[in-house]
């Protein structure tokens, strides 16, 4: 390699072409071999679809709890709260 004096480089270097798309890559590396999917992204879909499917809140509940705190009939139990973030927890750490 020699470097001229403008400062450039002056070779038969060059770059790799960067004008395929990521579909011909893709098939380039996948031409005769086989693709398996993580687990986690599998099950990760399955919730996406699950979730699509299903409303995003029960509007009955939220009537029902918003006349029970109007009403000042709403009760709180911490240690059911307590428990339950405990199990979360524990559950998010294990998986």
């Amino acid at each position: 390699m020699k470097i001229d004096n403008s400062g450039k480089v002056a070779s038969s270097f060059t770059a790799p072409s960067r004008t395929q798309s990521k579909a011909e890559n893709a098939s380039a590396r996948t031409d005769g071999e086989s693709v398996a999917i993580n687990p986690f992204a599998s099950r990760l879909q399955g919730m996406e679809q699950s979730a699509a499917s299903s409303p995003a809140f029960d509007a009955d509940k939220v009537a029902a709890i918003k006349s029970a705190i109007a009403s000042g009939e709403f009760t709180i139990h911490p240690e059911a709260i307590a428990d339950n973030l405990i199990a979360s927890a524990k559950e998010l750490l294990a998986g």
